[in-house]
């Protein structure tokens, strides 16, 4: 194996005591000084070194000074220790430098000293320092430390063999799995077992099989909760790689289910989930999953544990169709994240509706007088609005419900109360009729506790269709209405205060006459709050009008309530009259026409033309096909609005194509707003004390950052500015300016950075802002920014003279093997086209089992790549390679992992 690059590192951060000594300093100490001085100056270099800074000359003055000391004072030599781990061990060019021999044979003899701290603290710097030229010839004592009697030290040997063997393979040490077979079969110690599992696993995992197999029992406490969890994810990847093994290996998770640990029990469901999509093995994962949200208290786990079974119920809802009264009981968390996630996991089936049903109505009790969870309430109403249309068997639960609930609750915000209301009139369409004839008396005996204008809309169209007492119903929306005419103004409310006080005369108690004020006890009922809304929106007129006329259609009285009517319909043009502020010509036009028709001639017979038949009617003919008196149906109400302006390229038709302006719009889709929403990137979360999101706008040699902040503080944030930095050496184009936010205010600042194939990964941020008083912490740090390569791709052609003397002068290349599921090469080499907008060399291929082509392209950077696809269809299964070249390494390594992920994707 190729050996790694590891960057220079140190595992703490030494913070200095004094002033940084000089370099002569530092040498003057440790030639002459005391030890305290040495001992000082020592952790003066290591801090110094850490702040890059380079004394490649100090190397030789510690050793001849320091390391003869270290066997003395473990004081001295944990400094030491640290001082190997941040120095530059090799040349400029790669190589070992010279003096590194000396520090090989100082932690030779330190990897063999009596104290077992000093060995294990050893080991762990070598684990670390992974170059070659210093483990090789460690490597006998390093082996040595596996077998130590203290279990510090042989922990630290295995973690340090494990870090070799991820770097260098068997290279450098081999028979490492035989090593840690017979390690298992004496050490007692778990984490220790554990590591040394781990390392048989990755370096022979048939041996970790064997060994499994052997020394398993059916008793799965016996291997400890770590090394459980390390077991089920060698089961993970065996299951993957081969997986013909999943029968055999499912027995043994099946036992690992048993454990007693909760952390183990949760990875074998997801071990379960993960290899077995079949129905027993995910309702086993299920009840386990379900065991654990029982027994723990923490709801973060309990979130987590929903979130494993919401991916359960994608793969196969039917899992889930048995644990309706499991899931009913985890509604009486006091999370209301977890109520809304359980809602989520419900499945409507004939035998366990009517239970869903039950549970829900027990939840709208619950929360009948709670005002702060109207998100929950939506999300038990979206929940009911199926279940009625499809389990007729549920509308007797649903409907009381509603009565004993919903319609006079007055804690619901307008989109609760919006599906309240449409929900409402959908089951009383649905329902039988002594369903039907129970919601309509509730509703007529409710009325004047109702409190919200959308609930007093479905109320009218229910009592206006369905009512079987309308004068009674009409009698209840006539007092709820109140006194008239319409009017709020002060004179009015002065004199009902005024009326409100009586003037008693009374005998004081030195015998003279005197007067006491007496305030009148209000015996009159109760009035509803449709006066109110009435006054407030004219859109509940409209309703309130229909209700009206379809309520008179039914009275046989028609004279005595049709000037009744007409006096509350005048009433009302004069009130909006005089607020023409608040009236709407939908409204204005119902009114009119109503008292049209009961000041015309023949009132009742028009009254029974147009309002006899239920709008219900209708709405059912045309469901079943019949259009008779009928216009064609142009537009159903149920519809989406299209808006032009926010259509894609692919939703336009071929009237908006037609269009001049259109066609132009079309043309300039890349800087519409539409297009910049696909490049928005949320940094911060919205509990942060600034929220910040941004567009992100490529340019050939930038890209440019459009962020929006908002302080979510009560308090001012003064000077906060936004940030960018790639791994590369980026350079900031147009800096940010600082900006002052108020509380909840906004802000858009721009930056822009300068960019290049070097830098194509990750860009990092942070949002810098005073830290004022009772602010612990003045930044905050972003999300990544993950910039695409193929985002700076431009198709480009190239002769095949010219691309074969590239191909020859470029020494970065990718070799990728081919996996996919396609056996046809010439719809692979269209696909990678495609996908990586690179040009064939050659435009026609010859189609067959065997192909080669060449492909060309380059970037916004102007650089450039070569692909070269070989391949050939044997015993149908497309093999072969696809290599990538270029002068820039970072290309090479971004498509050669696009091309791994893509080509998997093909269909």
């Amino acid at each position: 194996m190729t050996q790694v690059k590891v960057d220079r590192m140190c595992s703490v951060y030494v913070i200095p005591e004094d002033a940084p000594m000089s370099q002569q300093e530092i040498a003057k100490a440790f030639d002459t000084g005391k030890f305290e001085d040495k001992l000082k100056a020592l952790k003066s270099l290591v801090i110094q070194i850490i702040h890059d800074e380079s004394f490649p000359r100090m190397v030789m003055n510690v050793i001849n000074s320091l390391v003869p000391l270290s066997d003395e004072t473990h004081s001295l030599k944990k400094i030491l220790l640290f001082y190997w781990e941040v120095i530059e061990k090799t040349h400029p060019n790669g190589s070992l430098k010279e003096e590194m021999i000396l520090v090989c044979n100082s932690l030779r003899k330190d990897l063999l000293h009596p104290n077992e701290y000093i060995r294990g603290r050893t080991l762990k710097l070598l684990s670390r320092i992974q170059l070659r030229g210093i483990l090789e010839p460690l490597q006998t004592a390093i082996v040595e430390n596996v077998n130590h009697k203290h279990v510090y030290v042989r922990r630290n040997a295995i973690v340090c063999l494990y870090e070799i063997f991820l770097n260098f393979g068997d290279d450098l040490i081999s028979d490492l799995d035989e090593l840690m077979e017979k390690l298992l079969l004496n050490e007692t110690d778990l984490s220790t077992k554990r590591n040394a599992f781990l390392l048989l696993f990755h370096a022979n995992q048939q041996k970790a099989l064997d060994y499994l197999s052997i020394n398993y029992s059916d008793d799965s406490n016996q291997f400890g909760d770590i090394l459980q969890l390390s077991i089920l994810e060698l089961f993970r990847k065996v299951c993957k790689k081969d997986p013909q093994q999943k029968p055999k290996l499912l027995k043994s998770i099946y036992q690992f289910s048993k454990s007693k640990s909760a952390s183990v029990q949760y990875e074998c469901a997801n071990t379960l989930f993960a290899v077995s999509p079949s129905l027993a093995s995910l309702k086993i994962a299920v009840q386990i999953y379900m065991s654990l949200i029982n027994t723990q208290t923490d709801n973060n786990i309990k979130l987590v544990i929903l979130d494993r079974l919401e991916a359960v119920n994608q793969l196969n809802p039917r899992v889930l169709e048995d644990r309706t009264q499991d899931l009913s009981q985890l509604l009486n968390q006091q999370s209301i994240d977890i109520r809304r996630k359980v809602l989520r996991l419900f499945q409507l089936k004939h035998e366990n509706v009517v239970l869903l049903a039950q549970s829900l109505q027990k939840e709208f009790q619950k929360c009948q007088n709670l005002n702060d969870q109207s998100e929950y309430k939506v999300l038990m109403l979206q929940l009911i609005n199926p279940m009625i249309h499809k389990f007729p068997q549920v509308h007797e639960v649903v409907a009381q419900t509603f009565i004993d609930s919903i319609i006079c609750n007055n804690k619901m915000d307008d989109q609760c109360a919006q599906l309240a209301g449409q929900t409402l009139v959908k089951l009383v369409q649905l329902s039988d009729q002594p369903i039907q004839h129970k919601i309509v008396t509730a509703l007529s005996n409710r009325f004047l506790d109702i409190h919200h204008m959308e609930l007093y809309k479905a109320t009218f169209t229910i009592l206006g269709d369905y009512s079987v007492n309308p004068i009674r119903s009409f009698n209840q929306i006539k007092k709820a209405i109140g006194n008239l005419p319409l009017e709020h103004d002060k004179v009015v409310a002065k004199q009902e205060d005024e009326n409100k006080q009586v003037v008693k005369t009374v005998i004081l108690p030195d015998g003279t006459y005197g007067t006491q004020v007496i305030e009148k006890q209000d015996n009159e009922e109760h009035v509803s709050k449709l006066r109110e809304l009435l006054m407030q929106n004219s859109f509940l007129a409209s309703s309130l009008s229909r209700a009206f006329m379809k309520l008179l259609s039914k009275i046989q009285e028609f004279n005595k309530y049709s000037s009744q009517m007409l006096l509350i319909f005048c009433s009302l043009l004069r009130y909006y009259q005089k607020n023409t502020a608040k009236i709407d010509q939908d409204t204005l036009e119902t009114i009119t026409s109503s008292i049209r028709i009961l000041t015309g001639k023949n009132p009742q017979d028009k009254l029974q033309e147009q309002y006899k038949k239920s709008d219900v009617v209708p709405e059912l003919n045309i469901q079943f096909g019949s259009h008779q008196n009928y216009d064609k149906i142009l537009k159903q109400p149920d519809d989406p609005i299209i808006i032009r302006q926010l259509k894609g390229i692919s939703e336009f038709n071929e009237i908006d194509l037609a269009d001049d302006e259109t066609s132009i719009a079309i043309k300039q889709e890349e800087n519409t707003y539409v297009s910049r929403l696909g490049h928005i990137v949320q940094l911060t979360g919205y509990c942060d004390p600034i929220y910040a999101e941004a567009f992100v706008n490529v340019h050939k040699y930038d890209i440019q950052f459009e962020v929006l902040m908002v302080n979510r503080w009560s308090k001012m944030v003064q000077n906060v500015q936004v940030e960018f930095r790639t791994q590369g050496e980026s350079k900031v184009i147009e800096k940010a300016q600082g900006v002052i936010l108020q509380p909840n205010q906004s802000a858009r600042v721009r930056t822009t950075i300068k960019f290049s194939s070097q830098d194509i990964g990750v860009v990092y941020g942070a949002i810098h802002y005073e830290n004022n008083a009772g602010i612990e912490q003045a930044y905050l740090v972003t999300k990544e920014i993950n910039v695409d390569l193929i985002d700076f791709i431009i198709p480009a052609t190239v002769q095949i003279e010219q691309f074969r003397k590239l191909w020859a002068k470029y020494e970065w290349e990718n070799r990728i093997v081919i996996n996919t599921n396609q056996n046809d090469p010439f719809k692979y080499v269209q696909f990678l086209e495609k996908q990586l907008k690179a040009k064939s060399i050659v435009e026609n291929h010859p189609q067959g089992n065997i192909i080669c082509v060449n492909m060309y392209a380059q970037t916004k950077f102007d650089d450039d790549f070569l692909v070269n696809v070989s391949a050939e269809v044997v015993n149908d299964k497309l093999q072969g390679f696809v290599r990538v070249r270029s002068k820039v390494k970072e290309i090479v390594v971004n498509l050669g992992d696009k091309i791994k992920v893509l080509q998997t994707k093909i269909e």
